[in-house]
Formats: C-alpha cells, structure tokens, sequence
C-alpha cells in the first residue's frame, strides 16, 4: 500500500460496494428471485474495503506483526473454506438448496474473501 493513499479511500469505496450490493439485492428480490452472485461479490468487497481501512495503519509498516497476522489469518481461513465448501456438498446431496453454479462460485467466492479480511482483523486485535 503506498503512503500517499489512507483510510478514506478504502471507507469511500467500502460504502459505495455496500450500496451497491443493497441495491442489486433490493432489485432481485423484489422479481422474486435469488440474487444472482454479482451482490454477492459486491458485498464481499465492501468487507474486504472496510476491513483494509481498518487494517491500513498496521499493513503499511509491513513489519513482522503485520507479516504474522497474514500468516495466522490465512491459515485459520483455509480450513473456514474448506468447512464452507463441505456444508455446501451436503446442502446439494441432500437437495436442500438449488442454486446455478454461478451463483455458488459467486457465494464461495464471498465468504473467503470475507472470511480472509476478517480473520486479519481478529487476529490484528489480538496481537
């Protein structure tokens, strides 16, 4: 991350991805159907924006903690994904949900982007 760029970037984007998202949400459901993924990602990045801005001051130093919170986050979140990926395995065998496979990439996608950004931020208040 350069120096120049700050919080404030991230947050302004956070919000527009998250209106964003509301509003192609809001539009699907309202036809009545399953939002079709691109919300889905949109949601994903704006959690992804909002927790860089929170993340910024301790990744723009790019020492050992921020190195270690990387490592730590990435970790605990392969196996998050993998649990993600074995839930939805039995949720299709077992016919529970129907979805296109657009829309469960679209859903994987999220959650680990999700899962990913948050993990770093649990682990940032914790060291």
């Amino acid at each position: 991350m350069r120096k120049k760029s700050g919080q404030l970037p991230f947050i302004i984007f956070g919000v527009l991805f998250l209106a964003f998202s509301i509003i192609y949400s809001i539009a699907s459901i309202s036809e009545g159907v399953f939002p079709n993924g691109n919300d889905v990602i949109l949601l994903g990045v704006s959690v992804m924006a909002f927790c860089n801005a929170y993340l910024y001051p301790q990744f723009k130093e790019n020492d050992e903690r921020s190195k270690r919170i990387r490592e730590k986050g990435m970790f605990i979140s392969y196996f998050f994904i993998l649990g993600y990926m074995l839930v939805f395995m039995g949720l299709f065998q077992f016919n529970v949900v129907t979805l296109t496979g657009y829309q469960v990439v679209s859903i994987l996608a999220a959650l680990t982007m999700m899962t990913v950004f948050l993990s770093f931020v649990i682990f940032s208040k914790r060291s």
